[in-house]
Formats: C-alpha cells, structure tokens, sequence
C-alpha cells in the first residue's frame, strides 16, 4: 500500500480512532482488539463500512503500511477504550490516536504497558503513563516540542499537531487513496 503520512486523515474524516502496531499482521490486530479474524470482509468501501455500522457497531478499516498494522475507526473508538492500547502493544509497540466527538487523545504504548497518554494542548508535564518523558524527548528530537514542553512555533495544538507528531516520531503512514476512494479489509470490533 502507498504510504501517505497520517496528517491528511484531519482533512477527510470528521472523527477517527486509528490504533497502529508496529511489526503485527492484520490477524493479529484484530483479536487484540476483540475482532475475531475469520470475520474479517475483504474489499469494502468506507461508504460499505458506514452502512455496515450503522447496522451493527463499530467497525475498522485494516492494513498494513510502512511496517505497522492499522485498524481505523470513523465513527467509534474501541481502540481507544480502557485497556485496548496496552492489549495491542503487548510485545511490540502502538500508538493510537482519537478524535471523536470528545476530546482529542494520543496514546503510546509499548510491550503491554501505557507509556504516554496525553490530550493535544495539555502541557507536557501533565501527560501521564509509565514513561512520558521518552515520548516528549522523541518530539522535541522531531522538532515539534520545545523544552518547555510546549508546541514548537508553527504547529498547533489541536488533532493536526497530533496527527504531525505521531507521524513524524513514529514514521506512521497511511495509504489514502485506498481509504478514501478504494477498499480494504474491515472488521466488526465488539
């Protein structure tokens, strides 16, 4: 798949979930969420996942790209939700990234432990999780926090400064034009 970068997501999709792991296959991702993989459609539009949602629930988009494992959630957060991040990450790494109709959420973990959660716009000193000086020291090596742990000049603090830190940290991608206008696999998440 085409690796795009992650910042586009802001401009296409009113509200997002996407939970990345590093190094996982799209089975895999999919029962750490709670999906079970033999459910797994194959070749579905994001207009057949909306009608499919609104049927029955949440549902993912799945891929992988650039060495990481996606599911991305339109119109629910299930990867999000207590407990998903550190499931998924256990013996590699995930970070998932929200925008919904609440708050805004970045969460990196890493080997089944919360290492860094955070809201965009919260100061760096209020981010929680097991270590979050590691994640603040990987964005301001990435140019995007100052010392302070404020948001470099030039970059906001709302989900576009996110979705620029997730992806120039953690070199995430996604391959747009198969999620705006192609298909992929998806899934029912519980």
């Amino acid at each position: 798949m085409a690796e795009d970068g992650i910042q586009w997501i802001a401009e296409v999709f009113d509200a997002y979930c996407v939970t990345f792991a590093r190094d996982l296959d799209v089975a895999a991702l999919v029962r750490r969420l709670g999906g079970e993989p033999a459910r797994v459609r194959r070749d579905v539009s994001v207009g057949e996942a909306f009608s499919w949602a609104m049927d029955q629930g949440s549902v993912a988009l799945l891929g992988t790209c650039a060495g990481w494992a996606f599911a991305v959630e339109l119109w629910s957060h299930e990867g999000a939700e207590r407990g998903a991040s550190e499931r998924v990450s256990a013996g590699t790494e995930s970070v998932v990234l929200v925008s919904s109709t609440g708050p805004e959420a970045f969460l990196h973990s890493g080997d089944g432990v919360l290492l860094a959660s955070f809201e965009p716009g919260t100061p760096a000193e209020d981010w929680s999780g097991a270590a979050p000086d590691a994640l603040r020291a990987t964005l301001a090596a990435a140019g995007l926090l100052a010392g302070d742990g404020t948001p470099c000049p030039g970059h906001d603090t709302d989900g576009a400064w996110m979705l620029a830190a997730a992806e120039r940290a953690f070199g995430l991608s996604l391959p747009r034009r198969t999620l705006e206008h192609g298909t992929t696999e998806a899934v029912l998440l519980p």
